[in-house]
């Protein structure tokens, strides 16, 4: 991956954060201002990159191979863009690369909006945030942070996401100390809290727009709407998700973690988390030991969790890479070869 900035006349804005953190919520938002673009997610560097990171996309050979599996997905569709303009506009960039490819699709999705400053939100790009930082100095991140115990109540209910509670425990602490570590000091990177958004929208969106030296909009949140936000060639899950994020906001889902969780599950959430949830306003004080019965299940979770990686790591040695996590993401073909 090229290592060099994009020279663009408007900084982008990426979300990331945990999943089921209220990205995407903040997504329907953002969306809605007459100047800034959010697009669906692109897991551009959480699979495409990674994925094809053999290919050196200066030859032109292995730069068709890229851009047929990219253009040809069914996660290109959800945006709604015609692949030749997407394609022009990439190579009027130059040579192809990585941050080049990135660019021109997001621009040409936020042309398609009829607005000049492109977002993107994919959660786990957390992860990645110096790639993006360096291919686009000028960046402004928006960092989403939820109660621990939501994000794991939620995720346990995703069929794409672990059945481990502890798995999402130990994530958002390794998120959020990352956040901490490596982000907190720098002025491109702003953390939204998720129960700052519903509780107080008006408030924590006015810093939010004006870290990213924007107006506030007076009836922004009631303009959220597909218009603003198309949702394009999706089903099932996403299709509720995507349309019950563009309902108004309420504070419901704030404690709705408390009839999901068993108290054991909980018990090993805040075991976790608790020093972080007590810097960021989930906890008041600490929490006590684990019982033995939590500190039991908790030990048995973690080794038939090992066992499931290391049964996972044999089945691709023998039957290669799994398709899952390709359909998971739309990254599967919409076209007939």
């Amino acid at each position: 991956m090229t290592n060099s900035g994009i020279n663009s006349g408007e900084n982008p804005i990426f979300i990331v954060g945990m999943p089921r953190s209220g990205t995407t919520l903040l997504t329907t938002i953002l969306s809605a201002h007459p100047r800034i673009a959010v697009s669906p997610e692109s897991h551009f560097l959480t699979y495409w990159v990674p994925t094809y990171r053999h290919l050196k996309l200066a030859e032109t050979q292995d730069f068709q191979q890229f851009w047929q599996a990219l253009s040809q997905s069914k996660r290109f569709s959800y945006f709604d863009i015609a692949p030749d303009k997407t394609l022009a506009t990439i190579l009027a960039k130059g040579s192809p690369s990585h941050a080049t490819i990135f660019a021109g699709w997001l621009e040409t999705y936020a042309e398609r909006c009829h607005k000049p400053r492109w977002g993107e939100k994919t959660p786990l790009h957390y992860q990645h945030l110096t790639q993006l930082l360096e291919w686009f100095p000028q960046a402004q991140v928006l960092w989403m942070l939820r109660d621990p115990r939501a994000v794991t109540a939620s995720l346990l209910n995703m069929t794409w996401a672990s059945c481990y509670v502890h798995v999402h425990a130990e994530q958002w602490y390794q998120s959020t100390q990352l956040y901490e570590q490596t982000w907190q000091a720098d002025p491109r990177v702003k953390l939204v809290r998720y129960e700052d958004l519903v509780q107080q929208p008006d408030r924590t969106l006015e810093e939010v727009f004006q870290f990213l030296n924007e107006d506030y909009p007076e009836g922004l949140l009631a303009q959220r709407s597909t218009q603003n936000m198309p949702i394009v060639n999706r089903d099932g899950w996403a299709f509720s998700h995507l349309n019950q994020a563009l309902q108004p906001l309420e504070t419901t889902a704030i404690d709705r973690w408390k009839q999901q969780l068993w108290p054991t599950h909980v018990a090993i959430v805040n075991s976790l988390t608790n020093k972080l949830q007590q810097r960021y306003g989930y906890a008041d004080r600490p929490y006590p030991s684990l019982s033995p019965r939590a500190m039991g299940l908790l030990t048995v979770a973690k080794l038939r969790w090992k066992l499931d990686r290391k049964l996972m790591v044999w089945r691709t040695r023998l039957l290669g890479p799994s398709s899952r996590r390709a359909q998971d993401i739309g990254a599967v073909t919409t076209i007939e070869t």
